[in-house]
């Protein structure tokens, strides 16, 4: 059975490299930003189904592990993560541009601030979802394997 030094093995790199890949758009230091949050996302991804389904017996696995829940979830995910990336960073570049054009070091400090948490917010979203399945793949491949809904 997957520990969690496995799971962190396997669901940090899935939510870099996946953040990475859906911020091909992006160039430079936004790329570098979305990855590092894809790498937050990933780690809060491999925890969440055991969050949700605490390991305290051999049998935990429940609803946040269940097959058809857990494909349904990704699937959406898959299917709206362009949409919740897009709105981040597009707010993120109007951050960008105040800040450029910024006068004063207070305002300048608070557009590069928001900037970066809202790339960082654009990359979580593809790494948690990253991290997730990756958890739930690992557990399906165990002799217990998943249940179909709980």
């Amino acid at each position: 059975m997957p520990n969690r030094p496995i799971h962190v093995l396997t669901s940090v790199p899935a939510g870099v490299v996946y953040s990475f890949y859906k911020s091909n758009n992006q160039n430079g230091l936004p790329r570098i930003i979305e990855s590092a949050g894809g790498t937050l996302g990933g780690y809060i991804g491999l925890i969440l189904p055991d969050w949700f389904d605490p390991p305290r017996h051999p049998g935990h696995r429940s609803l946040a592990h269940g097959l058809a829940p857990v494909a349904t979830g990704a699937a959406f995910w898959y299917r709206s993560l362009d949409n919740w990336q897009d709105h981040p960073r597009q707010i993120a570049d109007q951050h960008a541009y105040c800040r450029a054009t910024s006068t004063d070091f207070a305002s300048t400090e608070w557009h590069a601030f928001a900037e970066w948490v809202l790339r960082l917010l654009s990359g979580f979203l593809a790494g948690m979802g990253a991290g997730y399945i990756t958890h739930v793949a690992l557990d399906l491949a165990t002799p217990r394997c998943l249940p179909l809904v709980c």
